[in-house]
């Protein structure tokens, strides 16, 4: 899933909205939601953040800056509970090795350690 497109399918299937419904809310004609959705327009970034917020997801999500996503309702609490800073860690440690996220986990230990010592 790493184009803008395939992430608005994703989104709008997942929450059961038609292609038509979808453009209605934000404002465009379904025509082109579907260029958006094929990959043929970029959505401009007002259209952007109109999406994200109808989708209920992120402008970030939606261009691919970070991977993480939540059903709607887990969405909004998390929200809530992480900053911007520890959803990007987040999405960095999720793309690691298994290996990698081990040592990261020890490093932060570490870390937490000599904190807790000082």
């Amino acid at each position: 899933m790493n184009s803008i497109g395939k992430r608005i399918v994703f989104l709008r299937e997942e929450r059961d909205m038609s292609q038509k419904h979808l453009a209605y809310t934000i404002g465009i004609a379904p025509t082109t939601l579907s260029r958006y959705e094929n990959n043929l327009y970029e959505p401009k970034a007002e259209i952007l953040n109109r999406l994200a917020k109808a989708l209920d997801t992120t402008s970030d999500f939606l261009i691919g800056l970070t991977d993480i996503y939540e059903k709607p309702a887990d969405a909004r609490k998390r929200k809530s509970e992480l900053t911007a800073d520890e959803q990007r860690l987040l999405s960095y440690y999720r793309k690691l090795t298994d290996l990698n996220q081990a040592r990261l986990k020890e490093r932060a230990e570490t870390l937490l350690d000599l904190q807790e010592k000082k």
